[in-house]
């Protein structure tokens, strides 16, 4: 015979209450991200041209902060920089600071971790984005270029080493310059000699620029106590400058002699005459002429002027 089983409409009660609950964890554990469930969610779309493993339900976070999740991830194939579309739903709450300039951007979690959509928030007063609208997108390169960058960068640093190895091994085998000076024991004395020297001529130099300053401050004082000198009346130079009686007789004596030059331009007195009168010139030359006539006439025929008798 069969037993009928009687369930307890508290039993049931239970048993729903559980159901939703697992639901709703499940619900939250998937589509949910770190957000509540609860929280009043806006949707906005950016495109990537290639989204580096970002995948449904990834956190979208602003400034550190997680504000939402990624709901839908597909292919849009618009053009080469907009191949996959992703939809994102933030909390309304942090709706205002989706801005006109507000940029989105991929990012990573650690270096080879999860993916996630990071947003930049835009210039507050500006006006806010709308539901479903685009937002444009900051391209930060992907993890691919940085380890290309990285091993080009590697490359670069070991034909640096290999170059200096090259250069160390030729410096050892005392080749170009610098292997002479690393091997060669008398270039090395001729540098230290060189500087011996050099150090000697910059210590002459500094002597000689001393002596040179002495010269000059003795040079300014004295020019100095010369001045002084003049200004006090003192010696001549001082009278000359301060004396007007010596002025006054160096201005007389300079109108005597200008007397003198004005009476002899004027062919006044004997030295006027000798000046300017040119027939007392033509005499004075005549007799030159016959003076030099005689003298030479006495020294070819010294007999005709004079007699010498022995006896």
């Amino acid at each position: 015979m069969k037993r009928t089983t009687v369930v307890r409409w508290g039993n049931l009660k239970v048993g729903i209450i559980l159901m939703f609950a697992i639901a709703a964890m499940f619900y939250a554990s998937f589509s949910g991200g770190g957000t509540s469930i609860f929280d009043k969610k806006g949707k906005f779309v950016c495109y990537f041209k290639n989204v580096s493993g970002l995948v449904n339900g990834s956190p979208v976070w602003m400034a550190g902060v997680e504000v939402g999740n990624v709901k839908s991830v597909s292919f849009a194939n618009l053009d080469a920089q907009r191949q996959v579309k992703v939809v994102c739903r933030v909390k309304k709450s942090v709706w205002p600071m989706l801005t006109e300039d507000a940029r989105v951007q991929l990012g990573t979690i650690g270096f080879l971790g999860d993916k996630y959509i990071e947003i930049v928030p835009g210039t507050k007063g500006l006006q806010q984005i709308e539901e479903m609208a685009v937002m444009p997108t900051a391209d930060v390169g992907d993890a691919a270029e940085m380890f290309k960058a990285g091993e080009e960068a590697i490359g670069d640093l070991r034909s640096t080493v290999v170059g200096l190895d090259t250069m160390l091994i030729r410096m050892n085998r005392g080749e170009g310059t610098l292997g002479r000076l690393v091997t060669d024991q008398q270039l090395y004395d001729d540098m230290a000699q060189l500087l011996a020297n050099l150090t000697a001529l910059i210590a002459d130099l500094q002597k000689n620029q001393e002596r040179i300053i002495g010269s000059i401050e003795k040079t300014a004082s004295s020019v100095s106590s010369l001045t002084g000198r003049v200004e006090d009346n003192t010696g001549t130079l001082g009278r000359l400058v301060n004396d007007p009686a010596l002025y006054d007789n160096v201005a007389a004596s300079s109108a005597q002699l200008d007397t003198i030059l004005t009476k002899i331009n004027m062919a006044e007195g004997n030295l006027g005459l000798m000046v300017n009168d040119t027939a007392l010139y033509s005499e004075v030359t005549n007799l030159m002429v016959r003076v030099n006539n005689l003298i030479t006439d006495i020294q070819e025929n010294p007999r005709k002027y004079f007699k010498f008798s022995v006896f």
